[in-house]
């Protein structure tokens, strides 16, 4: 630990003079002074096998002159470590240095190298080496040269897990991410060394107390493009052929049909292409109208993209704490009730499951006579299927070239470069959610994970509830269900001894809550089960016609309105209580946020509005609901691309309000395009072999038929 806090003391006086140091004519004393206190943190001049590794030899050498001389070079590659930044205790523990003013640095020694270092070598001593030490692998060594390398040099320490404060809520999930690569600073070295013989150096140093890594820039080289990536630009080029194509004939040659209505005289080429059309895709896209839920629903469209939007703010949060000098500001707000709405966002995926399960539950009903099993599960996978797997092949291949730097090689193999080599498949089969959290690909895509398996014992529980006679055995399968997703994370929070929220500030005990519970089905299928109840309920609702009175719709808007508002700020107000008050918490907030959801969806569907009814009926949700699903997939890859920056930059409410607004355009232009792209044609194609209208022609009686938009854009809006 001593080691540690060395270092960082030693570079907030670096910091404090660096002004002096980077601005011509500073005093070169100044400047001498600190590489004598500092210089064997930065350079490898401290190694073990130079009479035998020429490597190290010429490392070490170039190393030595570059503490010593005072040309300017030396000078700049000074200037491009990393000096910390005003304000350590508010987490400004990173110094990432300047990794464009390193790679400027060149360096060219006529001669023999030795006779450069004798020049220097009364100022070896205060680098705790001498001139005979380095000069005794130098044999032959005339005429060498280097250029600056980047190398960020991380520090971790088994006390520092105790000392971080814990995160809350959503932030946990990237905040374990963050933790691996605190306390870290740049180092601008002599490309003759490599990151091992820095990292050597350092740990030959008497005073550490803790584990160092280095890695440097051409330990993450990601500029040279594979077989892979050559691929996923032929398939985008392909896609975007198609689209053109379609535009094209639709243009020179209109069909004899209108709108949303299959082409009667069409051959299945032209069909399948027609599919492409953005044309009628982005009318039907950019529709004001209702998306899939029927005009009985549309408060679910703006519950849809309120939702998205919540989960596109947490995620935001989470990458502050990579991107922002003052993540401890951050953490602060976690125990703050007014931020706990963003850092409690789990409801956000319960509404999504909530709908997901009434919509089914709903449609299913009416037919249910002709219920298929296999088209059921079919269906919904190649749905769903296209745009996933379009999204994760591009985060395995093109992403990666997107961003440079150190900063951005650790962050893309964080999230998506080592997970996704090993366990793509698992977001194929989805049953990514019941890996390790830590090597999942695409880890935000567990929640559809979750859906799925959920989805898959639907039929289970919606055949005895709308097949089944006996008004007690057909609501049987459904209540036992119920039970078992309030009861099971109870136990589940008792065993392991969980909090109400992930708010644990070391990496194991993190895993456990995420593997044991946040993940997995069986501890979030209480809003699955009360949407399933509502979708039941609502159909009671037409069947009967019961008269309403005012007074039990105030009392369950009162109702829902507590039970909301405890489920937001029940984390904030049972920190710290026993693990009964948590597993209370983790049994009931979901179900109860799930039911104050299907008190507003009911009261909707059966006239009774209110102002949340209202305002989740405005038009504008109609499109932004329909790119929903396919802003959920690029919305965590664009924000970890934009928060790998070189330089870190300070955290306030502004900025966040900034790029939240930005990361929601951003995400909503990228999810049109793959709307355009890829959801909306696979989706229409998919449409066609369900209609048995991709081969020959169909009667006149048939070739009108409509393909509605439920069938077309929107259906994958249900999941998340």
């Amino acid at each position: 630990m001593s080691y540690i806090w060395t270092v960082l003391g030693t570079l907030v006086v670096c910091g404090t003079v660096a002004a002096d140091v980077t601005i011509p004519g500073h005093q070169r004393q100044v400047t001498q002074t600190l590489r004598e206190i500092l210089g064997r943190w930065y350079y490898p001049i401290q190694l073990g096998g130079i009479r035998s590794d020429t490597q190290a030899a010429v490392c070490a050498a170039h190393s030595a002159l570059a503490l010593t001389t005072e040309d300017t070079w030396g000078y700049t590659m000074w200037d491009a470590h990393g000096k910390l930044p005003d304000g350590y205790g508010a987490g400004a523990t990173e110094a990432r240095g300047h990794a464009g003013l390193c790679r400027t640095v060149e360096a060219e020694f006529s001669g023999p190298l030795s006779a450069h270092l004798h020049r220097y070598r009364d100022n070896l001593l205060s680098f705790n080496t001498s001139y005979q030490h380095l000069v005794r692998g130098l044999q032959g060594q005339h005429n060498t040269s280097f250029k600056g390398k980047y190398c960020l040099v991380n520090i971790r320490s088994e006390t520092m897990s105790e000392e971080k404060p814990a995160a809350g809520g959503s932030s946990m999930l990237l905040s374990l991410l963050a933790e691996q690569f605190e306390h870290s600073y740049a180092s601008c070295v002599p490309d003759s060394c490599t990151g091992l013989l820095l990292q050597e150096s350092l740990g030959n140093q008497r005073d550490i107390n803790g584990t160092v890594s280095v890695i440097c820039e051409e330990d993450a080289e990601l500029d040279t493009f594979s077989n892979g990536d050559y691929a996923f630009c032929l398939l985008t080029v392909g896609l975007m052929t198609l689209v053109i194509s379609a535009w094209a004939l639709e243009s020179w040659s209109p069909d004899d049909t209108t709108e949303h209505t299959i082409c009667p005289s069409c051959t299945p080429g032209r069909r399948l292409l027609r599919c492409f059309s953005p044309v009628e895709n982005g009318k039907r896209l950019m529709s004001m109208g209702c998306s899939a839920s029927g005009q009985n629903f549309k408060s679910l469209d703006g519950l849809r993209s309120i939702s998205m939007i919540w989960v596109i703010l947490a995620h935001r949060y989470m990458f502050f704490l990579l991107s922002v000098s003052n993540p401890q500001d951050i953490l602060q707000h976690r125990n703050s009730w007014q931020y706990w709405w963003v850092f409690n966002a789990y409801p956000s995926v319960d509404t999504f499951l909530f709908i997901s399960a009434f919509l089914v539950s709903v449609f299913l009903k009416d037919r249910i006579k002709k219920f298929s099993l296999t088209g059921f599960y079919l269906t919904r996978y190649f749905r769903l299927l296209p745009a996933m797997v379009y999204v994760m092949l591009g985060c395995m291949t093109i992403l990666k070239h997107m961003g440079s730097g150190l900063v951005w090689h650790r962050v893309y193999e964080g999230l998506f470069g080592s997970p996704c080599q090993k366990y793509a498949w698992a977001n194929l089969f989805f049953i990514n959610n019941l890996l390790d959290s830590n090597e999942m690909c695409m880890g935000h895509l567990w929640s559809l994970a979750a859906e799925w398996q959920l989805y898959l014992i639907t039929p289970l529980i919606l055949v005895p509830l709308y097949k089944w006679k006996h008004p007690v055995l057909r609501i049987l399968p459904l209540s036992f269900a119920t039970i078992l997703s309030i009861v099971i994370p109870a136990v589940v929070t008792i065993l392991w001894k969980l909090p109400t929220t992930a708010s644990f500030p070391d990496l194991m005990s993190s895993t456990v809550y995420y593997n044991s519970y946040y993940m997995v089905p069986w501890c979030r299928a209480g809003p699955y089960c009360v949407g399933i109840f509502a979708g039941w309920g609502y159909h009671w609702l037409n069947d009967t016609k019961p008269t309403i009175k005012k007074e039990y719709l105030v009392i369950g808007s009162i109702f829902t309105s507590i039970a909301s508002l405890m489920v937001l700020l029940g984390p904030c107000l049972l920190t710290g209580r026993s693990v009964y008050w948590a597993a209370l918490y983790t049994s009931l907030a979901r179900p109860l946020w799930a039911v104050s959801i299907a008190f507003v969806v009911l009261c909707t569907g059966y006239g009774k509005k209110g102002i949340i009814s209202w305002v989740c009926e405005w038009p504008i949700w109609g499109p932004l609901c329909r790119v929903s699903y396919c802003m959920f997939l690029v919305s965590l890859p664009l924000q970890s691309w934009a928060a790998a920056r070189p330089q870190k930059m300070h955290y306030d409410s502004i900025t966040a309000g900034y790029l939240v607004a930005g990361d929601l355009v951003l995400s909503f232009t990228v999810g049109c395009a793959l709307v355009l792209l890829v959801e909306a044609p696979a989706a229409r194609i998919l449409n066609l072999l369900l209609l048995g209208k991709l081969r020959g022609k169909s009667s006149k009686n048939k070739t009108t038929e409509k393909v509605k938009d439920t069938e077309v854009i929107g259906k994958n809006q249900t999941t998340r």
